[in-house]
């Protein structure tokens, strides 16, 4: 991969157009957080692999923007390239419209594909950039990638009620009830995770992801889904036909939209919509815009939905600790590398029948590896995992009973006391929100800051977010709620929300213990409606780094009846040498 050969091509055709800064996002048409193959074009043009960043090329600089979970990775990957680490958030680094303002002339040429650009980032951009022109129908990397790989044609699939918990009839009613609330004549739909929840349909468009590209209407009486129609097969035709789902091709969405009659309104979101499908709509029709509606709705897990999570979470917490048996065996043999053990984790959730594959590509650090947030192992250069040390394994799988996102940290031998210090700390930020009572409409922001204060008491942070909202059988990563210290969104019963803390020390070791929860009612008193965390995950957490000393009585008596209820559930489903390493897991401390 030349990369510097490529942006020799690229600013090639900028100056075909005088163009003087062209912008690749990580996206695709319907601003996916993870992309098929096919639309990773950032990563085309600047050999950066991660799942989040933003790459801007001018006439003499290449400039990537990623945030903190990926800076040692970026520094690596980009370290033979032209292209130089932007640290989003960090003092010293411009944004990306500072770094425009600085580098683009007064009357200069910003261009994108406004077909991976939404318009939200549109309208933050022009806001920022004065009189310089923003052109929107440039394309410049499919000219580029001649051997881009091919878009999937995977079949979609129906997702029964036994496991949706609710008929699309049902959703369709919801969401139009909510139309007519606001005098919203259309809805329109980018979000590909969103329509599938909607139609209750599942597909393999996108690794770790199973969703299918298209884009849906829906006004008061008519739904349209906009696919590419090769994908489905005679059930899922009468399936949408008996729903009232009017099927189109996937490009018809614009002749639709064109098609609106003037003084209309349509809603949409502009963070999941993009600049094309947002000009192809008439002058004349009235545009509102706000968070999705069906991202409102999923967000709030039906009764089926928590009720099915439950089992998935016991399905992977049997394969997790068969794993972590191995994993330890395997640990003092010198033969074991991180590679072969996402191998052998993928391996072991495989064998459930209900499997249908992970939820995200699986992280297994060991020593300083784990301190890189997200790395992930490959075939050449991972690291040998020996008995000694710590190992971070974060992996996650989507089942037809619900997605899994699990984080563990397992002492494989001798540590430092600073590692056990560490651990200890991390681990006192993960019980702080279990612990804790809060009123009904909390915002994320202000759960984020119950979780670090352990961390910051000790002077020590991390800067990922500390929890993520995970879906049914979609993506792993769902909106709105969020813990971190830049969410405004309230929580409230039956969302669903990861817990996972971290502490990450370059060149030595990285740290993260990571369960899911759901929100539950708590109490109602005087003071209003509480609310609390319940667990959903149950894999044991490793008592072995613990110093006891830095924990409080309620938080060793969390830990002790924590990895209780784990031998209690996991037990009846596991044997022999399997069930020891359970039981020894398990004791108190």
């Amino acid at each position: 991969m030349n990369i510097n050969q490529r942006l020799e091509d690229l600013r090639n055709l900028m100056a075909d157009r005088k163009i003087d800064a062209y912008i690749i996002p990580t996206s695709d048409p319907h601003q996916s957080e993870y992309l098929a193959d096919h639309y990773k074009e950032r990563e085309f043009i600047s050999g950066f692999t991660g799942s989040a960043g933003t790459a801007v090329i001018t006439m003499n600089e290449a400039k990537l923007w990623t945030d903190s979970r990926y800076f040692l990775q970026a520094e690596k990957e980009l370290a033979h390239s032209e292209f130089e680490l932007m640290k989003m958030g960090e003092d010293d680094y411009p944004t990306i419209e500072e770094y425009l303002d600085q580098s683009v002339s007064e009357f200069g040429k910003i261009a994108f594909n406004g077909n991976l650009f939404s318009v939200k980032e549109y309208k933050s951009l022009s806001e920022s950039m004065g009189s310089r022109t923003l052109v929107s129908d440039v394309d410049y990397i499919s000219t580029l990638w001649t051997d881009r790989p091919s878009l999937r044609d995977d079949k979609v699939w129906i997702l029964g009620e036994e496991y949706a918990g609710e008929s699309t009839s049902s959703k369709l009613s919801r969401i139009r009830e909510e139309m007519a609330k606001n005098s919203y004549d259309y809805y329109f739909i980018g979000a590909v995770e969103d329509i599938c929840w909607t139609l209750n349909i599942r597909a393999n468009d996108i690794d770790y992801n199973p969703v299918v590209l298209s884009y849906m209407l829906i006004s008061h009486d008519q739904a349209h889904l906009c696919i590419d129609q090769a994908k489905l097969d005679g059930e899922v035709k009468d399936y949408l036909s008996e729903n009232n789902i009017k099927v189109h091709s996937y490009e018809y969405i614009f002749t639709l939209l064109k098609d609106i009659p003037g003084k209309n309104r349509i809603f949409l979101d502009p963070e999941r919509t993009n600049v094309a499908i947002y000009d192809s709509i008439n002058a004349n029709v009235k545009i509102s815009t706000d968070r999705n509606i069906t991202t409102n709705m999923k967000a709030v897990k039906n009764d089926k939905e928590i009720e099915n999570t439950k089992k998935a979470y016991i399905i992977d917490g049997v394969s997790l600790v068969k794993f972590f048996n191995w994993l330890e065996i395997g640990s003092t043999t010198g033969t074991l590398n991180e590679y072969v053990a996402s191998k052998k984790l993928h391996e072991l959730r495989a064998e459930n029948k209900s499997f249908v594959e992970e939820s995200f590509e699986s992280i297994i650090g060991y020593k300083d590896n784990a301190a890189i947030v997200h790395y992930a192992p490959s075939n050449v250069g991972s690291k040998t995992i020996e008995n000694e040390g710590l190992i971070l394994i974060d992996s996650g799988a989507h089942y037809k009973e619900g997605t899994t996102d699990i984080t563990r940290t397992l002492a494989l031998g001798r540590l430092t006391e600073d590692e056990k210090t560490d651990y200890t700390l991390v681990l006192k930020s993960h019980i702080s929100l279990f612990l804790a009572k809060f009123k009904n409409k909390t915002t994320g922001q202000r759960l984020d800051a119950i979780a670090k204060y352990p961390l910051w008491k000790a002077g020590k942070d991390f800067f990922h977010g500390t929890g993520h909202g995970v879906g049914y059988l979609l993506t792993v990563h769902e909106g709105p709620q969020r813990i971190s210290a830049t969410s405004d969104v309230e929580f409230i019963e039956g969302m669903m929300t990861s817990n996972e803390p971290g502490l990450y020390i370059a060149g030595s070791h990285g740290i993260r213990i990571e369960s899911e929860t759901f929100v539950r009612h708590a109490f109602d008193n005087e003071f209003g409606k509480f609310l609390e965390f319940e667990n959903l995950t149950y894999v044991p957490i490793d008592t072995r780094p613990i110093k006891t000393e830095m924990l409080t009585l309620e938080e060793i008596d969390w830990i002790n009846d924590y990895n209780a209820k784990c031998e209690q559930l996991l037990a009846p489903h596991l044997e022999g040498s399997d069930l020891e390493y359970l039981k020894e897991s398990c004791k108190e401390i």
